[in-house]
C-alpha cells in the first residue's frame, strides 16, 4: 500500500521500479489523500507520506501492517524512515549560489513549512555563514501565499517582495525549498522588473519538471533524488515484511545534484561583451562553434573579448563552451535513455572518443558512471 499526501513522478519511478523487482501487487490510491482511510485496512506494508497536518495513527488504520515512513513526520511511530538528508541539501543550495557570484542571498520560507522543508532553510543560512558571507547580506522572506495561484494572493504579493528585495545588491541567490515558492517568487519579481537570472538567479528544490520546466524561465533545481527515496523505502520495507532483523530503522538519502535551468545560467553582468557571448554560447552550444566564431558573428574585437571575458568570468571563451556542453550532456545523461553517442551529438560532439574525454576531464567521471550513479535499479 502506498498512502501519499504528496507525490511526483520520479518517486513514483523509484517505488515502481522496486515493486516490479519483488513482484509486489501494489496498490495506491489513484489521488493524492488529506487524512487517514475512513476505515481501517488490512495490508502486509504501508509506504506513508504524511504532512504534518495530517499525521494519524497509522497502526490504528493499516492493523498488523509493517509501515515506513517517507517524511520523517513527528508522532507517526513507523517500524522505519527513509527520509531526505535536508541539511545537505541546503547546503549544497548555498555552496551552488554562492559558486555563481552573487552578492546577497535569499531564503523563503513559510510558517506551514514541514519539519524537513525548514530544515533545508536552516542549513542553507548556516552554510552561507560558514562561506564567510555576512548576516546583513542574508535574508529569509516569510510569506504563507506561496503555492497559491489566487488573483487576490497575487495582488499583494508584490508587497512582500519589495520589502525583501529593497537594499540587497543585485546579483541576489535566491533559495527555495521547494518548487511551488520558487514559481510564485519568479513571476512576482519579474512583473516588478527584475531580470532573472541576470539580476535574481533563483534555485528551486525536488527537481518536479512539471513546476521547473514550466516555469516562466525554467527553474535551476536540487534534485534531491525521490526516485532513489522511493526505491529504497520500498526494499526497506520488503526487508521489514520478511522478518529481517538487521534491517536499518532510518536511511539517509543525500541530494544527487543541481539540475541546472535557466534560472541560474548566469548573474548580473555589466559587460556588453561577455554577455554576448554568454548569450551565445547558450544558443548554439550544440553546434560547431569556437571562440573565434562568436568573437566574428558578434563583431567584436578579438583581442579585447577575449581579456574581457576571462577578466569577469575566470576562465576563456573556450573553456565555457566546453562547461557548457558537459552541463547539458550530465542533464541528458541523467533525466534521458540516449545512448551515450546520441548524448554526444547533441552536446556539440562530433566525435564519441573526443566527447567521453572532455567529460571524464571535467567531471573525473565516465558518462557510463554518471549515468549509473542516477539508476535505481
Amino acid at each position: 500500500m502506498i498512502y501519499l499526501t504528496w507525490s511526483a513522478p520520479s518517486l513514483w519511478h523509484g517505488l515502481r521500479a522496486y515493486a516490479r523487482e519483488a513482484g509486489w501487487l501494489l496498490v495506491a490510491p489513484p489521488t493524492l489523500l488529506a487524512g487517514p482511510p475512513k476505515t481501517p485496512i488490512k495490508f502486509d506494508g504501508v509506504i506513508i507520506l504524511p504532512t504534518e497536518y495530517t499525521a494519524f495513527d497509522a497502526r490504528k488504520f493499516f492493523p498488523g501492517a509493517k509501515i515506513v515512513d517517507i517524511l520523517g513526520a513527528k508522532g507517526l511511530v513507523p517500524d522505519a524512515r527513509v527520509i531526505v538528508d535536508h541539511g545537505k541539501v541546503g547546503q549544497m543550495a548555498a555552496n551552488y549560489l554562492h559558486s555563481l557570484g552573487c552578492k546577497s542571498f535569499l531564503g523563503l520560507d513559510l510558517k506551514n513549512y514541514k519539519y524537513g522543508l525548514r530544515k533545508r532553510n536552516i542549513a542553507y543560512r548556516s552554510q552561507l555563514e560558514d562561506l564567510g558571507i555576512k548576516r546583513e547580506h542574508t535574508k529569509v522572506l516569510h510569506y504563507d501565499g506561496w503555492g497559491e495561484y489566487s488573483a487576490a494572493n497575487l495582488s499583494i504579493l508584490p508587497a512582500h517582495l519589495k520589502r525583501a528585495l529593497v537594499g540587497m545588491p543585485l546579483p541576489v541567490g535566491v533559495f527555495s525549498p521547494d518548487g511551488y515558492a520558487a514559481d510564485v517568487f519568479e513571476q512576482g519579481v519579474m512583473e516588478l522588473g527584475y531580470r532573472v537570472p541576470d539580476d535574481i538567479a533563483v534555485l528551486s528544490t525536488d527537481n518536479d519538471r512539471g513546476i521547473c520546466e514550466m516555469a516562466r524561465v525554467p527553474l535551476s533545481s536540487v534534485d534531491v533524488n525521490l526516485s532513489k527515496l522511493g526505491y529504497e523505502a520500498a526494499r526497506l520495507l520488503d526487508r521489514l515484511m520478511a522478518g529481517d532483523k538487521n534491517a536499518p530503522r532510518e536511511i539517509v538519502i543525500p541530494p544527487l545534484g543541481i539540475e541546472k535551468r535557466r534560472s541560474t545560467e548566469r548573474t548580473s553582468c555589466d559587460d556588453p561583451i561577455v554577455s554576448a557571448i554568454l548569450e551565445y554560447i547558450r544558443e548554439h552550444f550544440m553546434e560547431k562553434i569556437t571562440a573565434e566564431l562568436i568573437i566574428h558573428d558578434i563583431h567584436a574585437s578579438r583581442t579585447n573579448a577575449f581579456v574581457r571575458f576571462r577578466k569577469v568570468m575566470g576562465r576563456s571563451i573556450g573553456e565555457e563552451i566546453e562547461r557548457v556542453r558537459i552541463e547539458h550532456a550530465q542533464s541528458l545523461l541523467t533525466t534521458t535513455d540516449y545512448k551515450v553517442d546520441a548524448v554526444a551529438r547533441l552536446s556539440g560532439y562530433l566525435n564519441t572518443s573526443a566527447f567521453c574525454r572532455a567529460f571524464k576531464a571535467c567531471t573525473g567521471r565516465t558518462p557510463t558512471e554518471v549515468r549509473g550513479a542516477r539508476s535505481v535499479v
